[in-house]
């Protein structure tokens, strides 16, 4: 194998430096989604129910509220996952036809 001149591998490093800020950036804003967003969107819900409970002439809009939270929470559930996936679960695979 020849050695790289020294600009072609410093450039590679420097790419692949990039690479992995932009990746860490990513797995850090998924974990945000995670761990700060879901929590709130929760909170949020379990307020509902309660505001559902307290005032039973609110049930209809509440229910439509929490199906807009429900819907909201899925998707940043998701994009979490997406952004930075669990270390204890596999990636999902494509499904290949037979």
């Amino acid at each position: 194998m020849l050695p790289q001149p020294r600009a072609a591998h410093s450039s590679g490093n420097a790419e692949r430096m990039k690479k992995d800020a932009a990746g860490e950036k990513l797995r850090r804003a998924g974990k945000t989604l995670h761990d700060d967003v879901g929590p709130l969107l929760a909170a949020a819900g379990l307020r509902l129910q309660l505001l559902r409970m307290d005032h039973p002439g609110t049930a209809d809009q509440v229910d439509e509220l929490l199906a807009t939270l429900d819907d909201a929470m899925e998707r940043v559930r998701a994009l979490s996952r997406e952004l930075s996936p669990s270390p204890v679960s596999p990636p999902a695979r494509r499904r290949t036809r037979a």
